[in-house]
């Protein structure tokens, strides 16, 4: 049997390397797993369109149940959902839901209740309209009314995340910020007169513009007559992802409209005041040779005028009556 001989050396580093294995789990087992949101669907980039599907996708929930917290201007919700088994979860607002936004900065909350999976920190309607803060039933702080939030929603976020860090409170918030926007469409080359540059009857019509909702809308394109507001066409077309904003692109085919003057509305389907626009378009009638409102007028050469022209053509005149004339005379004889 061979005996093994190991150095002074070896059993150091051996030692070393346990060392540090042992406050790596130390370390694991002292911070937190919380969890955290890992797909954010919004309308556009750090926006929610009041309207709008927002949806909130997340992992490592590995405590239990989850809660959001929302809270903006004149607005205070929470909703809680129970995550899969390793973990995902998400939160879906419906329109119904960001419909009652209001313009402005929004505070989102996600609320991990820690290890011991019990949510110690909790809202509390109060009879004044006003919401508290609880620490296990136990009032700690008062953030006001949802009527009286600042535009800067982000000290009464604060308040809340606070509050999480009394002793013997393990609950874990992630707070995320949001802007609340009304919905806007706009017309591209759309003149400061709200006008559309002028198209000709007979050919394919086409309208682009931009707007801040989101892809799962869509929009509804009607054209009237200017004059007597009598429904030419109608359409309803998607909103399509752009790189800094959505787009969207009406298009009619050949012949295009007839001539006249005519207003364009592009509006969301979801309100009948807001979240629309209107621009003017005329279609100018398309003139060709033989029409009586078209004369052709022939080119001249380089260097002439017309009287170099009109000219010779007296001369030849004239001469074509004098020979006429002595015709004439010749029969008579």
């Amino acid at each position: 049997m061979h005996r093994a001989i190991v150095s002074h050396d070896v059993i150091l580093e051996a030692r070393m390397n346990s060392t540090i294995l042992a406050v790596i789990l130390l370390i694991l087992i002292v911070l937190p797993v919380s969890a955290d949101l890992t797909v954010i669907n919004t309308s556009t980039p750090q926006t929610i369109v009041k309207a709008d599907t927002v949806t909130l996708s997340g992992s490592g929930a590995q405590n239990g149940s989850i809660t959001l917290w929302i809270f903006g201007s004149n607005y205070f919700a929470t909703m809680t959902t129970t995550p899969d088994k390793k973990g995902n979860y998400t939160f879906t607002l419906k329109p119904a839901d960001t419909n009652r936004f209001s313009p402005g900065k929004y505070a989102f909350l996600i609320q991990d209740p820690g290890a011991n999976q019990v949510f110690e920190i909790g809202p509390l309607s109060w009879s004044d309209g006003s919401i508290r803060i609880s620490d296990r039933g136990k009032v700690v702080e008062n953030i006001g009314s949802p009527a009286t939030f600042p535009a800067n929603i982000v000290p009464v976020a604060e308040t809340v995340l606070n509050a999480s860090d009394r002793p013997d409170v393990d609950d874990i918030f992630t707070p995320y910020y949001f802007y609340v926007e009304e919905p806007t469409i706009h017309f591209n080359r759309e003149n400061s007169a709200g006008s559309l540059p002028d198209q000709t009857t007979g050919e394919a019509l086409l309208i682009t513009g931009t707007t801040n909702i989101g892809t799962e809308n869509q929009l509804q394109v009607s054209v009237r007559n200017a004059t007597s507001g009598d429904l030419v066409t109608s359409q309803t077309i998607p909103v399509v992802e752009g790189a800094n904003t959505n787009q969207w692109t009406y298009s009619l085919n050949e012949p295009g409209l007839p001539p006249g003057s005519y207003t364009v509305t592009v509006g969301e389907q979801k309100y009948t005041t807001k979240g629309s626009a209107s621009a003017q378009l005329m279609i100018r009638e398309y003139l060709i040779a033989g029409n009586s409102s078209f004369i052709p007028q022939p080119e001249l050469p380089p260097g002439t005028t017309p009287f170099d022209v009109l000219l010779p053509l007296l001369i030849s005149g004239a001469a074509l009556a004098i020979i006429g004339i002595i015709m004439l005379v010749s029969l008579r004889k």
